[in-house]
């Protein structure tokens, strides 16, 4: 895998959380912020508004799946460490502006959000296995 590849990736990725961030925002904005004659307005300034909240999410999103397919590629292994140590460098990444101390911190805790978060789909396939061989 080359340079080229794991921005590629990391680029498809922040596309698309991008376009669903948008998208999201429009019909909030559609639906909840308007009177019946400006759902189209008001969507629009809803995704102005939240503008800078979304590139920030699609911005992580993007690193996040940049380095963890980087870290594919290094250790030849698909496997939970690869999530987790993404998580946590793209939280560390995003946290070096408030300094070392706040980076670690914010890296360790990505990576613990991501175990729980590979544990808890984990256990939901466990319980879902059975429910799928006997339907």
């Amino acid at each position: 895998m080359t340079v080229q590849d794991v921005f590629q990736a990391g680029s498809e990725f922040f596309t698309v959380a991008a376009a669903g961030g948008s998208a999201f925002y429009f019909l909030k904005g559609a639906m909840r912020r308007s009177s019946k004659g400006c759902r189209l307005d008001a969507g629009v300034q809803e995704v102005t508004t939240n503008g800078t909240r979304i590139c920030s999410w699609a911005a992580w999103l993007g690193v996040l799946m940049a380095i963890e397919s980087g870290v594919v590629d290094v250790r030849k292994v698909h496997d939970p460490w690869n999530n987790a140590a993404a998580w946590g460098g793209a939280n560390a990444l995003f946290s070096v502006h408030r300094g070392p101390r706040a980076a670690v911190c914010e890296g360790l805790k990505g990576a613990a959000y991501s175990a729980v978060a590979g544990l808890a789909v984990g256990f939901l396939m466990v319980f879902l296995e059975p429910r799928k061989r006997s339907g």
